[in-house]
């Protein structure tokens, strides 16, 4: 979702080469054929055109105290919420796509993927009023520079589950013994030392991390897990594509 055109620059020049290719050597057959696959090059420049336009009305600039807005910050998770399905199906046609034959079918197939990937990214910033240069400042600052130092810290804090779990049965079960036999200095002693491991357990310090301020890092933190949860770029490389990170490479086998 950057300005770059890396993307549509890449797709067109496959398809352009294409079509003069097919005409010049099989006939005007398998051109007609080719040209299914001018339909979703044109929506995704569209898309382009569209991220630029979304950029210019909704312009962002970083906040000088490097402080993340919270309301900002729910709405990039949103984003990433509705985004996640979409993901999961583009992982599946990816798996669907490895397993066939690189074809005109497949091509116009992953273009179509693309295209509809893309479409539902600008429709949802929209909704939830983010331009694509606040989505990409949000989600460098979240997973470049936080998440990838504290990717282990946050592992650890998701395995405590277990123990926390072990530990509010066992206050619970402290409760029941006083209640039918009465406290005493031990129960309360042992009450005291099993409230304490919860309270650690459950509110671990956030870490500091070199680029984020306490207060965002805090606030990361608090997210932990849904940020580990909806990391985009753990179900594809479609991510960095999106991103114009990345140029897309389709090939086509001519003998179909």
């Amino acid at each position: 979702m950057s300005r770059t055109s890396n993307v549509v620059l890449s797709l067109i020049g496959v398809v352009l080469a294409i079509l003069f290719a097919i005409a010049a050597i099989w006939g005007p057959g398998f051109y007609r054929k080719s040209k299914a696959l001018v339909a979703p090059i044109v929506e995704i420049t569209r898309s382009e055109e569209r991220l630029a336009e979304l950029d210019a009305e909704l312009p962002f600039t970083e906040p000088a105290d490097g402080v993340v807005d919270e309301a900002r910050f729910d709405a990039f998770l949103e984003v990433r919420r509705s985004l996640v399905p979409r993901y999961r199906e583009w992982e599946n046609l990816e798996r669907t796509l490895e397993g066939g034959e690189e074809n005109w079918e497949a091509a116009l197939e992953a273009l179509e993927g693309v295209r509809e990937l893309m479409s539902v990214q600008i429709d949802t910033l929209r909704t939830a009023g983010m331009s694509p240069a606040e989505f990409i400042w949000l989600e460098d600052l979240a997973y470049e520079t936080w998440f990838a130092v504290v990717s282990d810290r946050i592992e650890e804090s998701v395995a405590d589950a277990a123990v926390r779990e072990t530990t509010t049965a066992d206050l619970e079960l402290l409760a029941e013994l006083e209640n039918r036999y009465g406290s005493s200095t031990a129960l309360r002693r042992l009450g005291d030392h099993l409230r304490g491991r919860l309270d650690v357990l459950e509110n671990p310090g956030a870490p500091a991390v070199d680029g984020v301020v306490s207060e965002t890092s805090e606030l990361f933190w608090a997210h932990r897990e849904e940020l580990a949860e909806l990391d985009l770029r753990a179900y594809s490389e479609m991510h960095r594509i999106i991103r114009g990170s990345d140029n897309v490479n389709i090939q086509i086998d001519a003998g179909d």
